[in-house]
């Protein structure tokens, strides 16, 4: 991975083209099955490709932030929570104090952004979160996908995997939800709105199958497959 981000890396102020893709972004709240959702199209692009010389298809999360961190030099924990935290004069004043080198936000969404466009340069990737919807807004080949469900679905979802308390779930579920919308805006240079997205899924009304299967065919429609 290092030495694929030296090669494709580009340090240029300016963005970088999106180029080709394709990309498939994907949003969502927090308690919705999008690792799951990622890893089952993936599986199931690479499945359905004809030919056997085509590009693998994989998805991307964390190794965004890592590469980020990396650039950085800063441990990828910290970086994890300053992008997490949204609020530009909190991101400056936590790097000051996690960095000795002072960093600003404007370096961290500058270095976000690079890592972001320079992966959706080499396409034919699914990539989870990370603020990519805000990054690659406007690319013709990038899909963006949000999923999403009620609080108490999601709520009872998180009590289930992680055994917590009801009060505990949800108090993790709206601070990660506002973190994350943060992360968005912080990036995009708007307030968040649900017109970034080309499609919502409801979690609660389709299965992790309906919603892979659903986005496969509007690849196909749209020519990205």
């Amino acid at each position: 991975m290092k030495l694929y981000f030296e090669k494709r890396y580009l340090e240029q102020e300016s963005l970088q083209p999106c180029g080709p893709g394709p990309v498939v972004t994907i949003s969502r709240e927090f308690g919705c099955p999008s690792k799951p959702i990622a890893q089952m199209l993936t599986d199931t692009l690479n499945k359905n490709s004809i030919k056997a010389a085509n590009p693998k298809w994989k998805y991307i999360s964390k190794e965004v932030v890592e590469e980020a961190a990396r650039k950085l030099d800063i441990k990828t924990i910290e970086m994890n929570y300053l992008i997490s935290s949204g609020d530009k004069g909190l991101v400056e004043d936590l790097l000051t104090s996690f960095s000795p080198n002072y960093v600003s936000s404007r370096k961290i969404k500058k270095i976000l952004d690079d890592v972001i466009r320079t992966l959706a340069l080499q396409g034919h990737l699914v990539i989870v979160g990370r603020g990519s919807v805000a990054i690659l807004q406007g690319c013709p080949h990038a899909l963006h996908i949000r999923l999403q469900a009620p609080l108490e679905w999601r709520v009872r979802e998180i009590i289930t995997s992680r055994g917590l308390k009801e009060a505990e779930a949800l108090k993790i579920t709206n601070e990660t939800d506002q973190k994350r919308t943060a992360m968005i805006e912080l990036l995009l240079g708007r307030k968040f709105d649900q017109n970034l997205f080309d499609v919502v899924f409801n979690c609660n009304t389709f299965s992790k199958e309906e919603i892979v299967q659903s986005i496969l065919r509007i690849m196909e429609v749209r020519n990205l497959v």
